[in-house]
Order: C-alpha cells, then sequence, then structure tokens
C-alpha cells in the first residue's frame, strides 16, 4: 500500500512538470527573392540550377512534413504553373 501512495505522489509531481515546445527556426531561404519565378511551369522551373536545396511540388504530390528553412518550395497548381513560393 505504501509503495502505491508514493508511486501516486511521483505521478502527480511529473505530471506538473512544464513542456518546452521548440519553435521553429526562422525562414532563410531567400523565397520572397524569388517571386519572379511565380506563374513559371514545372519544365521552366526544373530548368534552373538553384544553389540551396528545394523542391517542386504539385497539387498531388506526397511531401515530407519536416521543416527546413534553408528549403524553398515551389507549389504548382493543377495546370503545372507556380502558385506559392515559401520556406520550409
Amino acid at each position: 500500500m505504501r509503495i502505491f501512495c508514493i508511486l501516486g505522489l511521483c505521478l502527480g509531481l511529473a505530471g506538473c512538470q512544464e513542456t518546452i515546445v521548440a519553435e521553429q527556426p526562422a525562414a532563410s531561404c531567400g523565397a520572397d527573392d524569388m517571386s519572379h519565378l511565380m506563374g513559371l511551369q514545372r519544365a521552366q522551373l526544373e530548368s534552373i540550377a538553384f544553389t540551396q536545396p528545394h523542391r517542386i511540388l504539385g497539387p498531388d504530390d506526397a511531401a515530407t512534413m519536416d521543416f527546413r528553412g534553408d528549403r524553398v518550395n515551389f507549389e504548382l497548381d493543377d495546370s503545372g504553373t507556380v502558385e506559392r513560393i515559401y520556406c520550409g
């Protein structure tokens, strides 16, 4: 019986601990500087030699949910045209 009281006390104290949530790092991929690429088609985008990590995402493409502040993402619409450029 005594062990259950001690165990309950320990669990109660563990529940009072603060949980620290990591903030996402600031985006630094330069997506704002690439706004001139809006409206390009996938083939045109694929012909550009980017110096940083990037990915081209179509409407039905699978994508990981990891955040990389140095990666630029090009989101395409149904016709394959760039409609959004963002970091992550």
